[in-house]
């Protein structure tokens, strides 16, 4: 993300008053590993520093990020697509910077993983995968990937 610098847009919308833009390449080298979707990189410390930067510049309010993951390609097989290795390191990472910026003071008081279930994305129809459970679209049986038994471990083992 960056500050492009433009005036404030005539017409509002949804991306128009951002005022954000988007970078994928730094000094033509990207800034991570690319998923499934062309605007989508794994970038754990820049969530790090994203975080960080909402605590110092609006007061360290409190934060509840509503959907962070990554997509695999919705053509996969199911045997290929429960292997979900990539993403088990995606959410490792990420849940990494996050316990790092908390534990540096920010206001962190919840994270919703994108997705449970494989789904009709919005723009992207069934040619992407998120879940971390794989859903048959011919007959909607779902199968638990490595990445939802990796998730179901993450939260028996911290338990209250």
């Amino acid at each position: 993300m960056y500050d492009p610098h433009q005036s404030k847009p005539k017409n509002l919308g949804y991306q128009q008053d951002w005022n954000a833009g988007f970078a994928y390449k730094k000094k033509g080298v990207e800034i991570g590993p690319r998923a499934n979707s062309y605007w989508l990189y794994n970038v754990p410390w820049g969530m790090y520093k994203a975080v960080m930067y909402i605590k110092e510049r609006y007061g360290n309010p409190t934060i509840i990020l509503s959907e962070n993951g990554m997509d695999d390609p919705g053509n996969i097989t199911r045997s290929q697509a429960l292997q979900d290795t990539t993403r088990i390191g995606y959410y490792r990472a990420y849940l990494s910077q996050l316990k790092k910026a908390a534990d540096d003071g920010a206001n962190l008081a919840g994270y919703f993983a994108w997705s449970l279930l494989d789904n009709f994305e919005w723009r992207l129809g069934y040619t992407s995968r998120f879940g971390i459970v794989y859903v048959d679209y011919t007959n909607l049986k779902r199968y638990p990937k490595m990445s939802a038994n990796w998730f179901k471990h993450l939260l028996e083992r911290n338990k209250l």
